[in-house]
């Protein structure tokens, strides 16, 4: 690789993650941003549009981000990881953490791949599925 295509793709590794860290910022305020409707006020038909044109994201981003940032707004340590790494990162844990295990995931989510953690989320569910079926035994 020449000296200038390195610098050239350093340069674009440096902006890709500027960019990942503004989405994460963007995704962080758009709870607020729809339950003030600050959308409307701007003059936008909604917060599709409102996030599509000042911040380059989609519909399913925009769905996805209300969803999970909904789910973690009472549990602070995982709106941090997702501050840190991104709300894809904490999806997997959304529907199984709680007030008092939020901690807990969230530190499963700063040290686990995501592929490991998909699958250590899906035995915790079976291995609780099967506790709460022995129970109505």
């Amino acid at each position: 690789m020449t000296e200038k295509n390195k610098k050239l793709h350093e340069r674009f590794v440096f902006c890709g993650g500027k960019a990942k860290e503004w989405t994460r910022k963007c995704v962080l305020l758009l709870p607020d941003i729809n339950r003030l409707r600050v959308w409307e006020e701007k003059g936008f038909g909604s917060i599709y549009e409102y996030a599509a044109k000042l911040a380059g994201m989609s519909r399913n981003m925009v769905n996805e981000a209300l969803r999970i940032m909904g789910k973690v707004e009472d549990k602070p340590e995982l709106r941090d990881v997702i501050e840190e790494k991104g709300m894809w990162a904490v999806k997997p844990v959304i529907n199984v953490a709680t007030e008092k295990t939020a901690k807990f995931w969230a530190a499963k989510v700063r040290k686990m791949p995501h592929h490991t953690l998909e699958t250590f989320v899906r035995e915790v569910r079976r291995h609780v599925a099967a506790i709460d079926a022995s129970k109505n035994c």
